[in-house]
């Protein structure tokens, strides 16, 4: 697919968990989803993905980068395309002021002092995780925290002034768009890559994975599944979301 030379876009910043990050690809730089859409854009990309990393993480470090990212590459707001591909929604962190004992976690400022809790991390005797899982974590908790915290951040990214949409690492959960009816009535489900389709939009990209046979050891889409993502569903999506009124840029500028 050739690149799109009248995108406003100059910058892809992209945000999420290991299927961000691109864990297992062979060189994830040049083969994440991130990267390829960038290719197909004619843009840089930063790629802000962690393993193991939070919904309530992607907040956290995106209101801490997105400004700076725009500031140091002497561009506007509007010629920033922010992507968050939501992850699962029983994970956090919490600040301890030590590194995260499970390494891992990109180098960046940001993520200092923060440590992951993941239920994965219960099989290695992570003391937090363990504290977490059994006397904190709760599904409806979870599911109306992560909510609250994608309209604090849909409205920070609009005020802000830049393009945006959001997409899935992992299906969400059944009773996400059913049950908060005073969160969901207030977001902008459109932004969501495959709504327009799909109640709560998709595909997730480890559905894709899945669905060619193509996961790594560990689950996660390798070379084929980044392809297919972007090729297939997310390339065309974004040009739509850059076309939509009221975005910064005009529809003449895309």
């Amino acid at each position: 697919m050739s690149a799109e030379p009248k995108s406003p876009i100059r910058l892809i910043v992209a945000n999420g968990c290991s299927m961000t990050y691109g864990d297992e690809l062979l060189d994830r730089l040049e083969t994440a989803w991130v990267a390829l859409l960038a290719r197909q854009m004619g843009a840089d990309f930063v790629n802000l993905g962690a393993c193991a990393g939070s919904n309530h993480r992607i907040v956290r470090t995106s209101v801490e980068h997105l400004p700076r990212l725009t500031v140091e590459r002497g561009l506007r707001p509007d010629q920033v395309l922010f992507l968050a591909m939501w992850s699962r929604m029983n994970r956090f962190e919490l600040y301890s002021g030590e590194p995260d004992r499970q390494g891992g976690l990109p180098e960046t400022p940001a993520d200092a002092g923060w440590c992951r809790i993941h239920p994965a991390y219960i099989e290695r005797r992570d003391a937090r995780s363990i504290t977490w899982y059994r006397h904190l974590q709760h599904d409806v908790g979870d599911l109306s925290a992560f909510l609250l915290n994608w309209l604090l951040l849909d409205g920070w990214l609009v005020k802000g002034g830049y393009h945006y949409g959001y997409l899935w690492a992992f299906e969400p959960h059944p009773r996400l768009f059913t049950d908060f009816p005073q969160y969901t009535g207030q977001l902008d489900l459109s932004r969501v890559i495959g709504s327009d389709r799909r109640p709560a939009g998709g595909p997730p990209i480890f559905d894709i994975g899945q669905s060619l046979n193509d996961l790594g050891p560990h689950r996660h889409p390798l070379e084929r599944s980044q392809e297919v993502f972007v090729d297939e569903y997310v390339h065309d999506w974004v040009i739509d979301l850059l076309r939509r009124p009221g975005n910064p840029a005009t529809n003449a500028d895309v």
